[in-house]
């Protein structure tokens, strides 16, 4: 078998390797808005995790469809992380640093705080991923995205080495920045749906028992 056959293995992956750096590019221009980046991210996954299955589809037609689709919950939920990231933010501001107006509060609180506020960002890694895959309410889906982070502990933390571990590369190694720009969002969002695929793959099962 010629290695540039169609259907040979080289061929498909250079043809992953194309309709990520597609989906990259969709993702960032609907991300510019900021307002629509929940269903960008949504939009994401549910076309990573077709083409980890290697379900039939089209990058541009399936991320559109999850995106219209997934819009009004994924904003909202987006919009509620960026409210609660503010609030946080105002709040350690305003028991450190905040001048005439900072409150001193025991180091424990701070720690809190700053625990709860990593914990909720963890959380992100499974919240739009388990909208573009799954019917569910904005309370549930989040819900679902907090239980998710300690039941799947192991699964979390891959997630996290994979997503901070992408940027962490192109700066240490400035050659990795191209890749960095092309692949910034669908590359570790890719490694992440490998991750997580077989997590919802047993929770698909546990819902058609039902």
């Amino acid at each position: 078998m010629s290695s540039f056959d169609p259907e040979g293995p080289l061929m498909g992956k250079l043809s992953i390797v194309a309709d990520l750096l597609f989906l990259n590019l969709i993702v960032l221009l609907c991300c510019i808005p900021v307002i629509t980046a929940g269903a960008a991210m949504t939009g994401m996954h549910y076309v990573l995790i077709k083409m980890i299955r290697r379900e039939e589809g089209y990058v541009l037609t399936d991320f559109f469809y999850s995106f219209r689709k997934n819009f009004r919950q994924a904003t909202v939920i987006w919009c509620l992380y960026l409210l609660f990231a503010a609030v946080l933010a105002l709040d350690l501001y305003l028991t450190r640093g905040g001048g005439e107006t900072a409150v001193r509060l025991p180091v424990f609180f701070r720690y809190l705080l700053i625990g709860g506020g990593a914990y909720a960002g963890l959380t992100l890694l499974y919240v739009f991923p388990l909208l573009a895959r799954f019917d569910n309410t904005v309370r549930g889906t989040i819900g679902s995205a907090f239980a998710l982070v300690v039941s799947s502990l192991p699964c979390t933390i891959s997630m996290v080495m994979v997503t901070l571990g992408f940027p962490a590369a192109a700066r240490l190694m400035p050659a990795l920045l191209p890749v960095e720009i092309l692949f910034g969002l669908t590359g570790p969002g890719f490694l992440c749906a490998l991750l997580y695929n077989p997590l919802f793959l047993k929770i698909e099962k546990k819902i058609k028992s039902r």
